[in-house]
């Protein structure tokens, strides 16, 4: 039975939240309607806090749907969610924090900030701190994001020899912008070696606790450990949509690329520090945040309804509705949370979601209908009513299209060339940790490494397996076979050698 009660009275919960903090604001009451309406017209209660921000001060606030579909929790501003790669911008503002403090130097190479590492594969004298934070380090390294957002199987040993096997990326030079988790995660484990503790109690004293943020952590461990109320994460392609998806953030998947809970209250009062920054209470602060705002690289792209223009130190900049905008958004299996500002209208919007595939989209309306209401567009009520009224229809076709690529992937068949059982086993590489590889008496092939898991179904090359280690996204596993035998597996760059001591079928 679905828990409709408890929808209900979360639609009603939203929509009593004042609308607005003075009568000089705009009225956000229509908003609060159109986002509980499409909530419900779509039928699937995942949950959604807004909170918006002009002249330093919250002029808004709404809560709606559910936070756990099961218990019938709803969203509140106490429920925390992951934020993902939002996470960005409060990592580049504390690294710039400690240069304000002269306890670092943008300017400084990898080879400084990693005395006594061996670099192979890069110019490690050429790649500075500030390339690492802005995208224009040049560099790959597939195996340190899957150890740090994913598997969650590292220790500072491996994730600095990890370091140390950095590439060049063949999509884009040293110097041309291309997103990527990898700087991130390479600057975090600087901060941890350089400043002697875990970048995730660094933002919390240098940036949560001065900022006011009592709900926000970089550690899961924290937030459930004071009994927090946690949003689940759920996803419209999902076989079962209802169902929260099994991947879920601990400590160790809690990277400085993406690692923090937080609420939309805590989140307002980051976006309120960004506008009016504390000049007189804490002026280094203040002048970190200043520079943070200034665009580093150039770029031509766009995210729905906003255009890209440059980025930041952890912010896009460019235009949006004719007003320059800073923004941050953040994508992971089941969340999906959006930060912006713009700084010369004093005004920000905080949107967090437990629903990854249509959020993103009823995000950019929210977004629309917020802005233009502060800019005082006339008509721009109108226009957004409307793309919300395809909101429903767009969850439909969603659907179908799940249902089309599910089936197109399990109808293919499998090309092993040994019985499945042959390829069961336990893989190893010695810096990304043990893979296991089970095989039931009905031949089902389950793949486990970390906190990942899968279930394999057949692909069209010989020898190899698709596998979704993470919700909703597909990888390949190639198993290498010698002389009859399965000798190692590969996902992307990362070998795994298969070890002696192998696992009986079962």
């Amino acid at each position: 039975m679905k828990p409709l009660m408890p929808f209900l009275a979360a639609i009603a919960m939203a929509l009593a939240q004042p609308a607005c903090a003075d009568s000089s604001e705009p009225d956000f009451s229509a908003l609060a309607k159109l986002v509980a309406n499409a909530n419900a017209a779509i039928d699937h209660p995942t949950g959604m806090a807004i909170a918006v921000v002009h002249d330093g001060k919250v002029v808004y606030q709404g809560y709606f749907g559910l936070a756990d579909i099961a218990r019938g929790a709803p969203v509140t501003a106490r429920t925390d969610f992951y934020i993902a790669s939002a996470t960005k911008p409060f990592t580049a503002l504390d690294v710039l924090l400690k240069v304000q403090q002269g306890n670092a130097d943008p300017a400084m190479p990898m080879e400084a900030m990693f005395p006594g590492l061996h670099f192979a594969g890069i110019d490690a004298g050429d790649v500075t701190l500030r390339d690492l934070l802005v995208h224009t380090s040049g560099i790959d390294n597939e195996p340190l994001v899957w150890a740090t957002a994913f598997s969650g199987l590292h220790d500072p040993g491996t994730l600095r020899a990890l370091v140390a096997r950095s590439g060049n990326d063949a999509d884009a030079a040293h110097g041309t912008f291309k997103y990527t988790n990898v700087g991130y995660n390479i600057a975090s484990v600087w901060l941890d070696a350089r400043f002697k503790r875990p970048w995730q109690e660094q933002l919390q004293h240098d940036l949560f606790d001065p900022l006011g943020m009592r709900q926000t952590s970089a550690y899961i461990s924290q937030a459930r450990a004071r009994g927090w109320p946690m949003a689940l994460p759920y996803s419209l392609a999902s076989t079962d949509p209802q169902a929260p998806l099994y991947l879920t953030k601990s400590d160790d998947t809690m990277q400085a690329a993406g690692g923090m809970v937080s609420t939309a209250p805590d989140l307002a009062r980051f976006l309120i520090a960004q506008l009016q920054p504390p000049a007189r209470s804490r002026p280094l602060l203040a002048r970190a945040i200043a520079r943070s705002h200034e665009t580093q690289a150039s770029l031509q792209a766009h995210y729905l309804d906003f255009v890209r223009t440059g980025y930041a130190w952890g912010w896009y900049t460019g235009q949006y509705k004719g007003h320059r905008m800073l923004h941050h958004f953040g994508g992971f299996a089941g969340f999906h949370a959006h930060l912006s500002l713009m700084p010369d209208q004093d005004a920000g919007l905080v949107v967090l979601c437990n629903e990854d595939m249509l959020c993103p989209r009823v995000t950019s309306l929210v977004a629309d209908y917020v802005y233009g209401a502060l800019l005082g567009q006339t008509g721009n009520e109108a226009t957004v009513e409307e793309r919300f009224a395809a909101l429903p229809g767009l969850a439909a076709e969603l659907r179908r299209q799940v249902r089309r690529q599910r089936a197109a992937i399990l109808a293919r068949l499998w090309h092993l060339t040994l019985p499945r059982e042959a390829y069961a086993g336990t893989y190893a590489n010695p810096l990304l940790g043990t893979m296991r590889i089970d095989v039931d008496h009905h031949g089902t092939l389950a793949v486990h490494w970390g906190c990942l898991h899968a279930i394999a179904t057949g692909y069209t090359r010989d020898d190899q397996v698709r596998v979704e280690l993470v919700p909703n996204s597909g990888n390949v596993l190639a198993f290498k076979v010698d002389r009859g035998k399965v000798v190692a597996v590969r996902l992307e760059d990362m070998v795994f050698a298969r070890q002696v001591d192998t696992a009986t079928p079962r």
